[in-house]
């Protein structure tokens, strides 16, 4: 627990005195620190060379390629065990969030999309997703994986359309939209219960065979008619 006198702030007055203090020893062109003069004092610099050295940040190190390869797989390996015990990635604490299976908890994640929003140039990237996309369909691929597409008629490959396609049946439920078939019902009214191994129930399957029977444009329907 803090104490009082460590939780006290600094008083504006200590400040301006201690900036006043700070502007003499640089007009005098005396170190701010111990008040000495030296080389780098009369060179123009706040602090003596001794207080500058203890005021150097230290060296980077310098690491070579098999030093960062393993310092990641550690990283990778740490990150993956405490994901497997529900915990965030990052700081190592537990909340809904990570019990859910998410590997950062709500705090971190909020950092994260924050550092995220600041940085991230929207225009920059629509203008190379679009220079990319037309790139894919001018070569006939698909445009939103880039791989082959298996029909040429589709500006996406089956997967992509099946993603898609799921992606959207998902948004739609989630809204309170059944899609047709939906829970094992009836494909036509998407009420009844379907058939076994038809989409259709009982009763629109056998209106379906009666308008197919008395349609005419059926080649079939000269050959079925008993």
């Amino acid at each position: 627990m803090k104490s009082e006198k460590a939780e006290r702030k600094t008083p504006a007055s200590h400040l301006a005195r201690n900036k006043r203090h700070y502007m003499k020893m640089l007009v005098e062109g005396r170190c701010v620190d111990c008040g000495k003069v030296d080389d780098f004092t009369t060179g123009g610099r706040s602090r003596c060379a001794v207080c500058n050295a203890k005021h150097k940040r230290p060296e980077r190190k310098v690491m070579t390629q098999e030093q960062r390869d393993a310092e990641n797989a550690n990283k990778r390996e740490w990150a993956k065990m405490r994901k497997a015990a529900h915990l965030c990635i990052e700081c190592g604490t537990k909340d809904r969030r990570t019990i859910s299976g998410k590997c950062q908890c709500l705090q971190c994640a909020k950092k994260r999309a924050d550092r995220s929003r600041e940085t991230w140039d929207y225009a920059h990237e629509k203008e190379l997703r679009e220079a990319r996309v037309a790139r894919w369909k001018a070569a006939g691929l698909c445009s939103n994986c880039g791989h082959e597409r298996e029909d040429e008629t589709k500006a996406m490959c089956a997967a992509c359309r099946l993603k898609y396609r799921l992606r959207n049946a998902k948004k739609k439920i989630k809204n309170g939209w059944q899609p047709r078939g939906y829970g094992g019902k009836c494909y036509q009214c998407n009420r009844a219960p379907a058939i076994e191994d038809k989409k259709l129930c009982q009763e629109c399957y056998d209106k379906k065979i009666i308008t197919l029977r008395n349609n005419s444009k059926h080649r079939w329907k000269d050959g079925n008619d008993d």
